[in-house]
């Protein structure tokens, strides 16, 4: 519970990776990817409970495994080019409990190793009910107006303002979503038409180091490097 309100967690896990096959099932200290996620949430003193959505029946017997009920995610809603706003609205449909004020907190499959308790907390406990979603994000070291679009093969400033020539003169902090955690509602998220995130946003900024994404076999190894290697990060 967090002020009366109870805290739905949600794990989204599908089967099928093309960046990285089978991602959520590979073990990093002999353990799968997932059991991470699924084994941070029931520490949070904050969760009511966990539920992990998957269409894919090892990843359900591992979740059972480690404790999360499981939510059976339609094919359809597993796909490449499926929403992940659909799933997450497919989860809230499916738990029978819940009320339009709850607290769902997402812990995203592909950052779990390296996410601190901690951080998860304080997401949590920065969100009230002026915030539409609370967003873990982390400052980018790259300038927007430093970022380029390829055109006929030539490449073109992305934004048409003139860069700032170095970093001394950036009068912004920018960030972006590191893929670690988001806190809202089932009442923001049922609202929402394209994105889970939105509205008035608040970010909770995460080390570099404790943001670490495993979307391809470079990300997996590092992160299997620095788990086994048991560092002190």
């Amino acid at each position: 519970m967090y002020k009366r309100k109870k805290v739905f967690c949600i794990i989204g896990a599908r089967g099928g990776s093309k960046g990285l096959p089978n991602k959520n099932k590979l073990l990093v200290d002999g353990k799968p990817v997932i059991s991470y996620s699924i084994e941070s949430s029931k520490k949070i003193k904050y969760i009511d409970e966990v539920f992990v959505s998957t269409e894919d029946a090892k990843l359900k017997e591992i979740s059972k495994k480690y404790g999360a009920k499981i939510i059976n995610r339609p094919k359809t809603l597993a796909t490449d080019n499926a929403n992940i706003l659909d799933s997450f609205k497919h989860v809230i449909k499916n738990i029978t409990d819940i009320k339009k004020e709850n607290v769902i907190i997402v812990l995203f499959w592909t950052a779990p190793i390296i996410r601190k308790i901690k951080d998860i907390e304080k997401c949590i406990e920065m969100y009230d009910d002026k915030i539409d979603c609370i967003v873990s994000v982390s400052e980018s070291k790259i300038r927007p107006s430093w970022l380029f679009i390829e055109k006929n093969k030539y490449l073109e400033f992305w934004q048409k303002t003139i860069p700032e020539p170095n970093r001394q003169q950036q009068k912004e902090r920018y960030f972006y979503i590191n893929g670690s955690v988001v806190v809202t509602t089932s009442r923001f998220l049922m609202k929402q038409k394209k994105n889970f995130v939105g509205g008035k946003m608040k970010g909770y900024v995460m080390n570099d180091k404790h943001s670490m994404d495993i979307d391809t076999p470079f990300d997996f190894k590092i992160t299997k490097l620095v788990v086994e290697q048991k560092k002190n990060f």
